[in-house]
């Protein structure tokens, strides 16, 4: 490129643009080559991601990063290349890279993987009398409407959407978005990944109730467990937790 390079303010383009997954939310993972070059001298001060090594990142945590990245990654779709001009005063955590002073940066990113902000499987009929039922809100998060009736006493699995993507395989590490109530607190929400990042889970075969619902589901897939907890005095369980997962893709790198 020709140096050296002076950016008035943020701009960006599309030099490809891939007809994948597109990023909708600012939670939504992704998995990202970027090279960054330094306006000033033509040299590359960043080349990393393009070996499918990295962890998937989210398009908040970018936007936080690098502000000047937010309207350049909104709605992109995976297989698109963006080439970036950032000025100076817009570069984030750029800065921290050996740029010279006061240069603006160029940046390439290659979207090569979007993961996906919700289950997207087909809508599965389970006739199942007493149990939770689930419902969505335009974005996909769940809500759990316990019934007014006895926890299960065994755990209890349902396919609620069943997607066509990969299965989830022992030693995968599943990106997911779960949302648990307990039966006997039916207003509470007790974890969810819902307003957050995904949660990566390492797949392993064991006595792992909520593992093992997983291993072998799809890609697109929600799944809902029912895990019997604690014991009242006539030795039934006293409740139960509810979990619901979405599992929308299969990450690169093993979860910590």
């Amino acid at each position: 490129m020709p140096t050296p390079f002076h950016a008035g303010s943020v701009e960006f383009a599309d030099f490809a643009t891939g007809d994948g997954t597109k990023l909708v939310d600012g939670q939504q993972m992704f998995d990202m080559g970027i090279t960054i070059v330094d306006g000033a001298t033509g040299q590359t001060i960043a080349d990393q991601g393009y070996d499918g090594g990295a962890a998937p990142v989210s398009l908040d945590n970018w936007s936080n990063a690098v502000p000047g990245f937010a309207d350049a990654l909104a709605c992109a779709s995976e297989g698109s290349r963006i080439v970036i001009g950032i000025p100076a005063d817009s570069l984030g955590s750029i800065a921290q890279l050996p740029i010279s002073d006061g240069a603006d940066a160029v940046a390439v990113l290659d979207i090569t993987k979007v993961y996906l902000s919700a289950a997207d499987g087909a809508d599965q009929f389970n006739d199942s009398p007493g149990l939770p039922t689930v419902v969505h809100a335009p974005s996909g998060q769940p809500g759990i409407i316990v019934p007014d009736a006895v926890a299960p006493t065994e755990p209890v699995v349902q396919v609620l959407k069943r997607g066509d993507g990969e299965a989830l395989e022992n030693g995968d590490t599943a990106l997911l978005a779960y949302t648990s109530v307990a039966w006997d607190k039916p207003n509470e929400v007790s974890r969810t990944t819902w307003g957050s990042e995904p949660q990566a889970v390492p797949i392993s075969a064991g006595d792992d109730v909520v593992l093992n619902a997983l291993t072998g589901q799809t890609v697109g897939s929600e799944i809902m467990v029912i895990v019997p907890t604690g014991g009242g005095s006539s030795g039934a369980p006293a409740s139960a937790d509810i979990y619901v997962f979405d599992v929308l893709g299969i990450s690169p790198v093993a979860a910590g």
